[in-house]
């Protein structure tokens, strides 16, 4: 019994996650983008980290990410990431409105889970999420604490 609850916790996440990537660290996603963790730069106070990822979100579609991670004294245990996502498809974002649902509540059954630290091949959720979409459905900037 305890094999099949597993079972379906899993896909329960999978099926309410915004952001599962099918890769980890630097490869080639849809349309040859690639996937990967940049330079790093800054020291204990403030470090910031480049990252890109591109995959088809289980909510949002197809998209293409680019952000920086930033750890240090004035962030949280784990950092922020600070990252705009653009569709891949030319068409807006589809389920666009649960970003709202995400940044209501993003410890609840709908929660934002981090690029950078799936490219780092761990699953981190974040503590607070705040995005801005754009005017024609596009793309939405956010930033995330973890």
């Amino acid at each position: 019994m305890k094999r099949i609850l597993g079972s379906i916790a899993a896909v329960a996440i999978l099926t309410v996650a915004p952001s599962v990537p099918a890769w980890a660290n630097a490869d080639a996603g849809p349309g040859g983008l690639t996937n990967a963790i940049g330079t790093s730069q800054g020291g204990a106070n403030m470090k910031t980290t480049q990252y890109k990822s591109s995959y088809t979100d289980s909510v949002l579609g197809p998209v293409s990410c680019s952000g920086v991670h930033q750890t240090g004294k004035n962030t949280s245990t784990l950092g922020q990431d600070s990252f705009t996502c653009t569709s891949t498809t030319g068409a807006p974002l589809v389920n666009s409105g649960l970003l709202a649902a995400i940044a209501s509540d993003p410890a609840g059954s709908s929660y934002w889970q981090s690029d950078f630290y799936q490219l780092e091949g761990q699953f981190v959720r974040a503590r607070t999420f705040a995005y801005t979409l754009s005017p024609d459905g596009l793309s939405y900037t956010a930033v995330a604490t973890y």
